[in-house]
């Protein structure tokens, strides 16, 4: 017989992102192993206070089956230990790191003491209501707490930085009650702001366990218990009424590439991303119409704030202006949401009347006697409606739940038949349940109807060529992914001629600069601390270049800790993956 208690470094979390689902799990804060156990061990786990003691035998737990198995894991993982055993002794030769996915940051302050800067780490709330920010705490680290922290560069063990701060320390760390104390203090659920690891070569990597900060996953209660999905009234609602404030939406909600990007940047060879659209778009290859008219007609789908279009036309002017020859554009924009709208003709309001703002959904749009040499739709069409489709492998058909079609020699079920017949959709590889973007097949068919012969229609949203649709649960509406293949055979069956490419190659993308590690809690942090000093960052991918002309040596002269950059490519920057994101260019024949 064997005493054991719960590890002290464990602690438990849960996620509530995907509805009507629980997933709960408990993890170790020192190295971040991560178990999901089953109810009974969880509840056993839940129960057991900190200190209590269990008696178990090897026959006590394959009497408990599956649950006696899961306590085995647990013992052999550390996350039960042995009476006498020491939590921390396996761990003298683990490597210390800040993590990157912990947005907290430290400073020097002008009495000399070290001030952290943080959030708490106990839990996440997605989709927050306007104006409701995490909170930002302060707190000054003692002397040998700042000391750990500061050491914590993924260079040190334990034991290597204990020797560093206790010089003249002749017992071992174990028995140090104010090192322990310290780093019991640097890893509380709400602080976590070390880690330990063997793997060093997984310092640099954000989304290895060394660099995660696990947390409990909430939606806000902005929507009262409901939230939009995929039903297309809600989505339209959503678009009128739920969208309160453009900058509050692409700050802090749904972040896109073109807001990441609307300052002039290194990584699109110092223009921002609408200058680089325009510049990529307006050439004869994407836009056969520029070599046949001195005039063209331009629609942007959805405007966001009105930056992309803003910087569109300018950069279309310049060009305009350093050649005769150059076309001219009218740009009009149609958007559903009043909100968003009026961003749009404030900061358009010396550029485009009020004549060229259209209110209508882009899926059933309709603009009676207008036809546009170029239609745009950047970064909108995962939010078109989707319709689900199933299929059953029984004999019987059920109408109850919509249409029905056969192929395979089995039943396709759901709203989605109808556009897997139309547009010739059914795989007999597909999951037997997904959803059909049906909203951006809608707004397809009425490009079409709005594009002049040799028109361009030009789509750039995230997704994949092959893979599903799948829900983004921390946005704000649960956008769904694009299915570009599906899509495009929509485009071909109404008569279109197009190429995918990706988002990467059509902007000439270098996704080798570096940037700021670090999402929109990491900049709160960093802005907490350099207001002070008379300047913020905006919420943006801030490259190292610009992080340095911004902070113009603040973050030297203060000692600032815990911020960090790395390429684009490792992913862990503000807003979406570019990566992720692929344009499909359609051309209507002449």
């Amino acid at each position: 017989m064997t005493r054991f208690r719960i590890n002290p470094y464990i602690s438990f979390i849960e996620s509530r992102l995907i509805p009507d689902t629980l997933q709960q799990a408990v993890f170790n804060r020192l190295t971040n192993e991560i178990i999901e156990p089953g109810e009974g061990v969880r509840t056993f786990l839940q129960a057991a206070k900190p200190g209590t003691w269990v008696t178990l035998s090897e026959s006590d737990l394959d009497k408990l089956g599956e649950g006696g198995n899961e306590l085995k894991q647990l013992i052999h993982q550390e996350f039960l230990i042995a009476e006498n055993h020491d939590p921390l002794a396996q761990f003298s030769n683990h490597y210390v790191a800040r993590p990157i996915q912990n947005p907290a940051v430290a400073y020097r302050s002008t009495d000399g003491d070290w001030i952290l800067v943080r959030t708490s780490m106990e839990h996440t709330i997605y989709s927050r209501k306007r104006d409701e920010l995490p909170s930002v705490i302060e707190e000054k680290m003692s002397p040998l707490t700042s000391e750990i922290f500061l050491l914590a560069d993924g260079t040190k063990t334990l034991q290597q930085i204990f020797t560093a701060v206790r010089i003249n320390q002749t017992e071992s760390f174990l028995q140090d009650s104010e090192f322990r104390t310290a780093i019991d203090w640097l890893t509380t659920q709400e602080r976590q702001l070390i880690k330990l690891t063997l793997r060093v070569e997984d310092l640099d990597q954000p989304f290895q366990s060394i660099n995660i900060v696990p947390r409990n996953l909430y939606h806000s209660d902005r929507w009262d218990g409901k939230r939009p999905n995929e039903s297309e009234q809600e989505i339209i609602d959503f678009h009128l009424t739920g969208i309160e404030d453009a900058g509050w939406e692409f700050d802090l909600i749904e972040p896109t590439i073109n807001h990441c990007f609307r300052f002039p940047h290194d990584a699109l060879g110092g223009l921002d991303y609408g200058s680089s659209f325009c510049n990529s778009t307006l050439t004869p290859e994407m836009v056969p119409l520029l070599d046949h008219s001195r005039t063209l007609e331009v629609l942007e789908i959805g405007g966001g704030t009105g930056s992309f279009a803003k910087s569109f036309i300018e950069q279309a002017r310049t060009s305009v202006s350093s050649n005769s020859n150059a076309t001219h554009i009218n740009y009009h924009i149609l958007d559903l949401s009043p909100a968003l709208m009026e961003s749009q003709r404030k900061v358009l309001s010396h550029l485009l009347p009020e004549s060229r703002h259209f209110q209508q959904d882009a899926t059933e749009f309709d603009i009676p006697g207008r036809l546009f040499d170029l239609i745009i739709a950047n970064e909108v069409i995962a939010d078109f409606p989707v319709v689900s489709v199933r299929r059953e492998t029984g004999n019987e058909h059920d109408t109850t739940n919509g249409p029905t079609a056969s192929r395979f020699g089995q039943n396709w079920q759901g709203e989605g038949v109808y556009y897997l017949d139309k547009y010739e959709l059914f795989d007999r590889n597909a999951p037997d349940s997904f959803f059909i973007n049906a909203g951006a097949m809608r707004f397809i068919e009425r490009a079409w109807k709005h594009l002049r012969p040799g028109g361009t229609l030009i789509l750039s949203e995230y997704g994949w060529e092959h893979r599903y649709p799948t829900r983004s649960f921390h946005l704000n509406h649960d956008e769904f992914s694009i299915h570009f293949g599906h899509v495009a055979a929509c485009a071909a069956k109404v008569g279109f001629k197009g190429r995918l490419t990706t988002l990467k190659e059509f902007l000439s993308f270098n996704d080798e600069l570096l940037v700021l590690n670090g999402r929109e809690e990491h900049i709160l942090c960093l802005n907490h601390v350099l207001k002070n000093y008379g300047t913020t960052l905006p919420f943006a991918v801030i490259s190292e270049s610009q992080f340095e002309r911004q902070t113009a040596g603040i973050a030297e002269k203060i000692g600032l800790t815990g911020h960090s950059f790395a390429p684009v490519k490792n992913k862990y920057h503000f807003g979406p993956n570019i990566e992720e994101f692929l344009v499909l260019i359609l051309n209507k024949s002449s």
